[in-house]
């Protein structure tokens, strides 16, 4: 008897999406891949088509267009909200980029999977109308479920409970305790194995021992870092500061040419797979409110969100500023300095901010994983 098919689809946009379905998929394939044949694609990029490879360069654009203009971010979701799911979602998929839906699908029929489990709302509209529909499972990985997300599927999973508690009380007609779930919030597995000693993990990184602070604007490095950066070197206060620039070479090139003084130790980082071991080195998080925060978050690293660039980052850092309480929302460059000489000094809401990683939720994708299995076995 041939085993199961269960399909893994990797989409950039952003790299929220494919950290969370890295780490659901290496936690089910760890816990039940004796039983299941675990599919790995990166999707658009594997369809292959002119039509797919500009899809995905798109919405890679799209986010970009967000980060740059947050007043564009906003309108997006609104128009977004106005519309709903099954009309957003039906543009979007079907006439956004013409030849990609009838593309992906022809796709899909080729690999004929049994169940598909998305991070990202594409490629589940792409399963939801396969003539042999599989099971189709969404975790969406912010603190709500946004207009795409909240499209139709077997099993939808969130794992902030303000945004489970928001989903359940907004959109009766389309969740109920069998196809929505509160799980763990989905980060790599590699996060769990990463020294928690400061000292130690300064030290194999070759930073200084001595208080540290990290800018990042995600993994395109788009944003104000330049300034906030700018701002803490003619600071200059006796810190580490590592600055993510992503995958702006422009970005980098600029911070490495900035003058900086005798105290300060400055970083500028290029895109690199150990970024993780960055932020647990670290004593303060710059960001915008991206679905990455989460990393911060696990590591205990109290948070400074410099901006949000819709409305899905708005409800991110009001559920870490106002519902954990391990983040603040400054957007200027100098009083974010102002705040960050104040932490150096051990100051009472730096030091708030480190202890309410008790409210947050419980992490890793081993719950995410045994919610799946339990759905394909209740639909055998």
């Amino acid at each position: 008897m041939s085993k199961k098919k269960v399909l893994f689809p990797f989409v950039e946009a952003g790299f929220g999406h494919i950290m969370a379905e890295k780490a659901i998929c290496d936690a089910f394939e760890k816990k039940y891949g004796d039983e299941f044949e675990i599919i790995r694609s990166d999707f658009f990029k594997e369809v292959g088509t002119p039509a797919a490879i500009k899809f995905e360069r798109k919405m890679c654009d799209e986010v970009k267009k967000y980060t740059k203009s947050a007043a564009y971010g906003y309108l997006s979701t609104a128009v977004m909200n106005i519309f709903g799911s099954n009309i957003s979602s039906g543009f979007i998929m079907k006439f956004f980029k013409p030849g990609v839906y009838k593309d992906s699908l022809s796709y899909l029929d080729k690999i004929k999977p049994d169940v598909v489990v998305s991070t990202h709302w594409s490629t589940n509209f792409y399963a939801e109308h396969m003539k042999d529909k599989p099971l189709t499972v969404m975790y969406g990985p912010d603190a709500h479920l946004n207009a795409l997300f909240r499209y139709r599927c077997d099993l939808d999973m969130i794992s902030v409970k303000w945004g489970y508690d928001r989903a359940r009380k907004h959109f009766k007609r389309r969740f109920n305790d069998d196809n929505l779930k509160l799980v763990p919030s989905a980060i790599r597995g590699e996060a769990f194995e990463i020294e928690r000693d400061k000292k130690k993990l300064r030290e194999s990184l070759g930073l200084e021992d001595k208080f540290t602070a990290i800018v990042m604007e995600g993994g395109y490095g788009i944003g104000p870092t330049a300034r906030l950066c700018e701002a803490i070197l003619k600071a200059d206060p006796d810190i580490n500061l590592i600055a993510v620039c992503g995958k702006n070479e422009q970005l980098k090139n600029h911070l490495e040419k900035l003058e900086k003084g005798k105290n300060i130790s400055f970083y500028p980082l290029a895109f690199r797979e150990d970024v993780l071991k960055f932020i647990a080195a670290s004593d303060l998080y710059f960001g915008k409110s991206g679905s990455g925060i989460l990393e911060p978050a696990f590591f205990g690293v109290p948070m400074v969100v410099i901006r949000s660039v819709h409305t899905v980052e708005r409800f991110i850092a009001n559920y870490y500023v106002n519902i954990v309480g391990n983040a603040v929302r400054i957007k200027k460059p100098e009083k974010c300095v102002e705040f960050l000489l104040s932490a150096m000094g051990g100051g009472e809401k730096y030091n708030a901010m480190i202890k309410a990683k008790e409210n947050l939720q419980p992490f890793g994708g081993e719950g995410i994983a045994d919610e799946i299995y339990r759905l394909i076995k209740r639909r055998e």
